[in-house]
């Protein structure tokens, strides 16, 4: 097998590596698979850092590990980006082969500028979630199906590199790296216990409102990626748009407009908000799989 694509931390340093058959291996797993010989076109070096791959000099230029490379940040900004075009090629070339496996004869969610995540797929990840999902909206007082609707999203967007995330994060944690069935962000997470809506161990001291801020990343990322605690999270993101805004707005009766904010950067409250398209099509599509498969 060959690598296509390859995921890093900020400094460049190669994390985990993605094979033509779209598995994703750590930086240990990919050096045991090259001593073994299963892997093309590379070798283990060992330095006084530790080992790592590298090219062989017979390596096509753009097969080389140095190419076929996309940073931590770059990656988990993908599911918030409003489509892959202009990424990388490594990335382009890896979402063909990925779109390539697909069987066309299932239904699909489309979104523009992304491939195609069959439905059985989605639903598979959500139902599991059900009671979760409706005691989180019950807590906040918020609508479930809007909720679920908003996670349906994120799965949907993410499943192209979910295996290349799950595994960056155990070694690489970064500002806007996300997590769980809700992909909540960390600063995210940071601010909403900062705020005093969710907090998912009171009796931990470094979570406390007053010393979240000094918490490393790491640290949370290991409450956020639990279900429970990112469908909270998630949840609580949901209620704090709705209590900011309401001095504008009711959000409660904009869903369209939670689920346009609930993914963007702050934006100062104000009358008259318009939705953008990923919310709409949370509340217009994806709302309607959520009362479907959560009932």
């Amino acid at each position: 097998m060959k690598i296509i694509l390859v995921a890093t931390d900020n400094r460049g340093k190669n994390l985990v590596f993605v094979s033509d058959t779209l598995r994703a291996y750590s930086l240990s797993e990919a050096v045991n698979l090259a001593r073994e010989g299963k892997i093309e076109n590379v070798y283990p070096v060992k330095k006084k850092t530790g080992v790592y791959l590298r090219s062989s000099q017979a390596t096509p230029a753009k097969e080389q590990l140095d190419r076929l490379s996309i940073s931590s940040h770059r990656l988990f900004s993908l599911a918030d980006s409003v489509n892959y075009a202009g990424t990388t090629p490594a990335v382009g070339d890896y979402l063909r082969l990925y779109a390539g496996v697909l069987v066309r004869h299932e239904p699909y969610i489309r979104m523009k500028g992304r491939p195609d995540v069959a439905k059985k797929v989605v639903k598979t990840k959500l139902q599991p979630h059900r009671e979760l999902i409706f005691a989180a909206a019950k807590k906040f007082d918020v609508d479930p199906h809007l909720l679920g609707a908003i996670i349906i999203d994120e799965i949907v967007r993410m499943n192209p590199f979910e295996n290349t995330a799950n595994k960056l994060a155990t070694f690489f944690v970064g500002k806007n790296t996300s997590a769980g069935v809700a992909q909540v962000k960390m600063e995210t997470a940071r601010g909403l216990i900062m705020a005093g809506y969710y907090n998912p161990d009171p009796k931990d001291n470094k979570l406390s409102p007053e010393n979240i801020q000094k918490t490393s990343r790491a640290y949370l990322y290991a409450y956020v990626q639990e279900p429970k605690h990112s469908i909270l999270f998630a949840t609580a993101r949901m209620r704090a748009l709705t209590d900011e805004w309401k001095r504008f707005v009711d959000l409660r009766k904009r869903p369209e407009i939670i689920a346009t904010l609930y993914h963007l950067e702050r934006k100062d409250p104000r009358m008259h908000p318009e939705p953008n398209d990923r919310g709409l099509q949370i509340v217009n599509e994806f709302s309607l799989l959520a009362k479907e498969w959560l009932h």
